[in-house]
């Protein structure tokens, strides 16, 4: 036998209790995510129309000699501002969310009623209070600036409402999709739990059955045996009525149980039954990351398939390293897939559930050896 595994002593070696070996879920619920506020991208939006227009009125200033003085360059940035931020939070944003609830097919025409409104208000707003800080308050002349404004420039403000419209919409669209992609990712979730749980539904009768039928061939030659084996199967029972199977354990427990069932059929099979296990260095033992009672599937499979027309001892070798577990036996020669049982179609599937595809079981044979090799876990 190789040196450098270590033999098992399965009285040794005792299964932790269950509170020790919890373990992170690897499926959680997704209860929130980042919403964007309308109310906020509409100010950082205003802000910057209104430094665009300000550097407008500025370059206008030093290009066309007369055309505005330095009063109309301060006062007009500073009065859209004001007004811009007023209308948006008193009357643009609550409008907007009280059509957006109505029928399709008022909302339009309700935002093209909207859009003027917005615009006609801005307009009268703006040069009331540009005459107020110009003190120069003619009521006359007031409306006939504002009169001549209305068809000069009217479809300029009500650019501005458009594209804060544009903007609101858009927002909506990206809150509606993330929580739309929430609640799938919540319902994808919930149906791999649902799986997941029916996957450990089938794995427990299978693995009491096939530990009982093994109990079942001691009872009548070896009953001290057979006595000492249902203790052993009580306690991996215990976990496995305990434990949570979505979640994972460390290495070092879900070793544990495998020793555990181990130790039930080497009391079957006596000295034809070797087992060895070997543990590179590197591998970090108390890392919680296996899938609890994944190996013994494996290992039951290969003593199953492993005796059939097997004279000599079985020898199993478990060898564990960083990214690649191998589990490997000298038992009869596989062909095709004929030695991959329920068992192991199980552990494909709780694999699959736990890891996705990152992690794969690959059943093949070397020589003399099946080798059963679990690829891509990072112990």
């Amino acid at each position: 036998m190789n040196p450098s595994l270590l033999e098992v002593n399965p009285e040794v070696f005792e299964v932790k209790p269950f509170l020790e070996g919890r373990a992170k879920g690897y499926f959680c619920k997704v209860t929130s995510y980042k919403k964007i506020n309308q109310g906020t991208v509409a100010l950082l939006s205003w802000i910057i129309i209104v430094v665009i227009n300000f550097f407008q009125l500025l370059y206008v200033k030093y290009t066309v000699p007369g055309r505005f003085d330095w009063q109309d360059v301060i006062y007009y940035p500073i009065s859209s501002m004001t007004i811009g931020l007023l209308l948006i939070y008193l009357f643009l944003l609550p409008f907007f969310k009280k059509i957006r609830t109505l029928n399709v097919g008022w909302q339009i025409p309700l935002f093209v009623l909207h859009g003027f409104f917005y615009t006609t208000i801005y307009i009268v707003l703006i040069f009331f209070q540009i005459s107020l800080w110009s003190e120069k308050l003619d009521i006359q002349s007031f409306f006939g600036t504002v009169h001549r404004f209305f068809y000069t420039d009217f479809h300029n403000i009500a650019k501005n409402y458009f594209f804060l419209l544009a903007i609101f919409i858009a927002i909506e669209y990206i809150n509606k999709r993330e929580e739309s992609l929430l609640a799938q990712k919540n319902l994808e979730n919930q149906l791999r739990e649902i799986k997941l749980q029916a996957l450990e539904s089938r794995l427990h009768p299978h693995f009491l059955f096939n530990t009982l039928n093994g109990i079942a061939a001691l009872v009548e030659e070896h009953p001290l045996k057979a006595q000492d084996a249902v203790i052993q199967l009580s306690d991996l029972l215990r976990f496995s009525l305990e434990a949570n199977m979505q979640k994972v354990i460390s290495l070092e427990d879900e070793l544990a149980l495998l020793k555990k069932f181990i130790a039930i059929e080497k009391m079957r099979y006596e000295d034809q039954l070797d087992f060895s296990l070997h543990i590179e260095p590197t591998v970090d033992v108390k890392k919680e990351i296996m899938p609890p009672l994944l190996f013994q599937p494996i290992v039951e499979n290969a003593i199953k398939h492993g005796f059939k027309g097997l004279k000599s001892e079985l020898s199993i070798e478990m060898d564990i390293q960083p990214h690649v577990i191998f589990i490997k036996n000298n038992g009869k020669r596989l062909i095709g897939n004929e030695a991959e049982g329920n068992g192991l179609k199980i552990v494909r599937q709780r694999l699959e559930y736990h890891f996705g595809k990152s992690v794969t079981l690959e059943l093949y044979q070397q020589d003399t050896q099946v080798i059963c090799a679990i690829k891509g876990i990072s112990l």
